[in-house]
């Protein structure tokens, strides 16, 4: 019987033995003087080397999974029962220094394929064109009565009234629908190099976005009592970009100048649905009434960039990158109402909104290097965005419930320009022990219009100590402290920026705001950030290496007496790897994290309960501390994972991967004084995620390898705002009464690759 030749005895060009043996023997002559000379050495594994000396390779299988699914097969194309056909094309061909050509297909069979094809002239030249197909997978669960598009009806046997629990035919209206959306994209690039120091690349680009999302409407005259639906929300978009640049290489100077377009395209300029409440008069209630929102509008941008380093010498250098950027949005407006039973005294202003915004970013940083050992590094951010649209008042219609809006309840369109400047200075100084220590400052300013704040200025320290007393261990060890400052924090500004004059002369000057005047918003409130980051690297031995990571962060808004008052990060990650054996590798990784904040608001009605500045009893609501509630927000995360590569012989591998997720949410609130408020705590919210995937790849002869994968899938959450929530629970909400995820999966795919010279 002939024996079948081993792979080892894989045949190969004849010019391969030589090149080999010569590469060899000069990795052998190096090795007496250079440290390094075992990186020339063949390492890769086999299945690399068989991989890769191969012209082509096919696969073809087909997979198996148990259960549908809207978490395992979200993003992957794997979320339906059944079986899928599983295909992968890689084909190349090299002619040298004159041309080749790559041709890839991937996941063939699943709503996750991607194609490219690929020419070029090495060095020289590059053509390429391919698509990519996604799939994203949501909660479908859950159902709705309405049918349509973006005009959704009711059934015509809907029995309406005040809250959901009295649409007696509601049950029998529910329907299924699928909560997807799929993107195509579509590209061409040219790449050429027109000479030693210039090079032309370019591409264009195509995609669409077509599906069903969600979003949450709602028919009111008063916001605080409307009648809420959540919606089906038709999703189709188009998008087209194109992009040129041009690179230049000197000896010293090095640029890149490009210009990008893009067009958006909405197919869907807005949702209507049709009310199934009677809360109002004839022309609102069911059947007559109807609701709209305005969807994405469409829009377009053109950009320029232009960024480089400059050589001044060996140790100066200099770096810059700049680009500017026009956003520009011109969509039909709406009409006020979409129910033309509605009375409109005051036309739109204008027939679209002619906005745009520019925006520049630019940043430049001087390296020096003033002595061996020490350098220095000076850096400037700037970032302006720019709104040009006419200012106009809006006579509008609130949530189509009733008719036009009295002239001083109109509200204006407000521009939110910003400006930031940042300069950095960093020096470094090499230390013994192959240490370094890097001191740094930053200084921040923020200027923004219709801001509760005009401007903020942070001031940021940092110290990174890195060193490695041993070959074996490295450290580094970072610390930064920042003191942001805010100027006066004005809580009418944008109240004053979105209403009438004739409406702010009428109102109290105690009950001129938004937000009520001792919550400050997060980002533009006086804050001390503190953070500490550690990083070791232990390995001992060529075969294994631990890594620890710690980072502790605390943010205090010392100022704040409402709204964010302290948040505090705490995250440990470990990592392991271990290599006993070249055909033997084993990686472990585990991590923690918990998040808190602290924040807190204040219960109170309008009218006269709205004065938020009394100082004597009776106090109206929105000046009674007692009234005050606070909230204790707390986040983990815990993650395990152990990942395993073995080859027990030349032709069989194998490979396996475990993951473990376990996430805690809660939220807890501290008693309040006033006797009408007694806040309960929010139930935690739990998820838990298991993953394995083993597979196994046996080259059964040279040219064919079979394939085996296995997946176990187990996810686990327990959201309250889910659980035993039907469509018809919340009295005013209309939901989806869509499901808590809970799904086991097993995934089984068998497959044959076969490769070509």
């Amino acid at each position: 019987m002939k024996r079948r030749p081993s792979p080892a005895r894989v045949r190969r060009p004849a010019w391969r033995p030589a090149l080999l043996a010569s590469t060899c023997l000069a990795a052998s002559m190096a090795n007496a003087q250079d440290r390094f000379a075992g990186l020339l050495e063949e390492t890769r594994p086999l299945a690399t080397r068989w991989q890769t000396d191969y012209r082509g390779s096919l696969e073809l299988g087909l997979g198996i999974s148990s259960a549908d699914s809207f978490m395992a097969g979200q993003y992957n194309g794997l979320q339906d029962q059944g079986g899928t056909l599983l295909g992968n094309l890689d084909w190349r061909r090299f002619a040298g220094a004159e041309s080749y050509w790559q041709a890839s297909l991937s996941d063939l069979g699943l709503d996750t394929r991607e194609g490219e094809l690929r020419w070029g002239i090495p060095g020289k030249l590059r053509l390429s064109a391919g698509f990519d197909h996604q799939l994203q997978v949501r909660n479908n669960s859950g159902a709705t009565p309405f049918v349509g598009d973006t005009a959704l009806g009711l059934p015509a046997d809907w029995v309406s009234g005040l809250t959901t629990a009295s649409w007696t035919a509601l049950p029998d209206s529910l329907q299924r629908f699928d909560r997807e959306l799929e993107r195509n994209n579509y590209h061409l690039a040219l790449d050429s190099r027109l000479s030693d120091n210039w090079q032309l690349d370019s591409s264009l680009r195509y995609s669409t976005r077509k599906g069903t999302g969600d979003v949450g409407g709602a028919i009111y005259i008063d916001a605080a009592s409307g009648d809420a639906v959540l919606l089906p929300a038709p999703v189709d978009h188009r998008t087209l970009e194109a992009d040129a640049s041009l690179g230049y290489s000197g000896e010293r100077l090095h640029l890149r100048g490009s210009l990008a377009w893009s067009d958006f395209d909405n197919r869907d300029d807005a949702l209507r649905w049709q009310n199934p409440y009677s809360s109002f008069g004839p022309r609102v209630r069911y059947p007559a009434g109807e609701g709209a929102l305005a969807l994405a509008p469409d829009n377009s941008q053109t950009s320029a960039r232009l960024s480089g380093h400059y050589l001044f010498t060996p140790r100066l250098r200099l770096h810059f990158d700049g680009s500017y950027a026009v956003a520009e949005q011109d969509q039909s407006l709406l009409p006020y109402s979409a129910n033309p039973a509605l009375t409109v005294a005051e036309p739109l202003p204008r027939d679209s909104l002619d906005g745009e915004v520019a925006t520049t970013h630019s940043r430049a940083r001087l390296q020096w290097q003033a002595r061996p050992g020490l350098d220095f590094q000076l850096s400037y951010r700037l970032r302006d965005r720019d709104y040009s649209a006419p200012r106009d008042g809006y006579r509008y219609i609130p949530g189509d419930g009733g008719d036009q809006s009295r002239p001083e309840l109109t509200v204006y369109n407000r521009s939110h320009d910003l400006l930031s400047q940042t300069v950095e200075l960093e020096a470094g100084y090499r230390l013994p022990l192959r240490g370094k220590l890097a001191l740094g400052y930053a200084w921040e300013e923020i200027e923004r219009r219709n801001a509760a704040t005009e401007g903020t200025a942070e001031d940021r320290y940092s110290l990174e100590y890195r060193l490695q007393p041993w070959q074996s261990l490295s450290a580094k060890l970072g610390l930064t402290w920042a003191d942001r400052a805010a100027d006066s924090y004005q809580w009418d500004q944008s109240w004053y920026a979105l209403l009438d004059s004739a409406l702010i002369n009428v109102t109290p000057d105690s009950q001129r705001y938004s937000n009520h005047p001792l919550l400050s918003q997060y980002y533009l409130a006086n804050r001390e950030q503190q953070q500490l980051k550690l990083d070791l690297n232990y390995s001992p031995d060529p075969r294994w290496s631990v890594n620890l990571n710690l980072l502790w962060r605390e943010d205090d808004f010392d100022q704040s007496v409402l709204g964010v008052t302290e948040t505090r990060l705490r995250s440990l990650q470990l990592a392991a790897s271990y290599l006993p054996h070249s055909s033997l590798q084993l990686n472990l990784h585990a991590g923690f994290d918990r998040y808190e904040a602290d924040q807190g608001s204040r219960a109170f009605r309008g009218g006269q309960e709205k004065n938020a500045f009394a100082t004597r009893a009776p106090l109206p609501q929105a000046s009674d501390p007692a009234r005050n509630w606070f909230l204790a927000n707390r986040d983990d995360s815990l993650v395990l994972g152990a990942h395993l590569q073995w080859q027990p012989q030349e032709r069989l591998e194998f490979e396996l991967d475990y993951r473990f997720v376990d996430t805690r949410a809660r939220q807890d609130f501290s008693p309040v004084a006033a006797a009408d408020l007694d806040p309960a705590n929010l139930p935690s919210v739990d998820t838990r995620l298991h993953q394995f995937d083993a597979s196994g790849l046996w080259h059964w002869q040279e040219a064919v390898s079979i394939r085996l994968q296995y997946r176990y899938y187990r996810y686990q959450s327990d959201d309250w705002a889910w659980d035993g929530v039907a469509a018809n629970t919340i009295d005013k909400v209309l939901t989806f009464g869509q499901r808590n995820p809970n799904e086991t999966v097993h995934y089984v795919g068998l497959s044959v690759l076969y490769r070509w010279q």
